[in-house]
């Protein structure tokens, strides 16, 4: 998404590497889980690999289709014995767009049950308008049926809005869905964003919210 001077409506965001310094926990999870199958999760695949869309993933690694709704109840279980942080400056860059009016949305592939307790430890509760989860949709990411529904809540309409993201399974969404996208973090290679499109991928929500409300404020100045 390029800086332009006119800030969106709303701003919907994933959660794991985009606000909170999940993927190391989620790696560990995995290896939990598949180890359980006799699947060793190499950490430079995972690295190069990982996606939201956890489908995608067991089915590259061989996981027999009829352990994936199994093996994603493990997984839920080991993920709620984490604590992931607040990657560096998302959570002040989160209330300086809601004090300029942006409607804040949460579009996530993890459960409620592992995002909400983060919610109220990180002191997020009541910063998202709209939040949808995994287990709140038939289908997950990238499958747009989340995002709509959030936009739907928020009344706003895609192309009034961005999304904002750390992975190509991100960006087929917000595609999907008629958004804006961007992104952000160190997930996915910029080389990989590039390649699909996207020029510009920022350290973190809180380089790309200082330089979108820096540009709106200075085109707010009168002559």
């Amino acid at each position: 998404m390029p800086i332009t001077a006119t800030l969106p409506r709303a701003a919907l965001f994933d959660w794991d590497g985009t606000i909170v310094n999940s993927l190391p926990l989620i790696y560990r999870s995995n290896v939990t889980v598949l180890g359980e199958l006799g699947i060793t999760l190499d950490r430079t695949w995972f690295r190069e690999q990982y996606s939201p869309d956890w489908r995608r993933s067991y089915e590259a690694l061989g996981v027999p289709e009829r352990e994936w709704d199994r093996l994603a109840e493990r997984w839920t279980e080991e993920m709620q014995r984490g604590r992931p942080r607040a990657l560096p400056w998302a959570r002040p860059a989160l209330r300086r767009l809601r004090r300029r009016g942006v409607r804040l949305g949460l579009v996530t592939a993890s459960t409620r049950g592992v995002v909400e307790p983060g919610l109220q430890r990180l002191n997020l509760e009541g910063v998202f308008d709209a939040c949808l989860y995994a287990d709140d949709v038939r289908n997950g990411k990238p499958h747009p049926e989340a995002l709509f529904r959030a936009l739907d809540e928020l009344a706003v309409s895609p192309d009034d809005a961005v999304y904002v993201g750390d992975t190509l399974t991100d960006l087929e969404m917000a595609r999907a869905a008629g958004a804006p996208f961007v992104a952000v973090g160190i997930t996915t290679a910029p080389e990989a964003f590039r390649a699909a499109g996207i020029e510009r991928v920022w350290p973190g929500v809180g380089a790309w919210a200082d330089d979108l409300l820096r540009v709106s404020r200075q085109q707010d100045r009168p002559e």
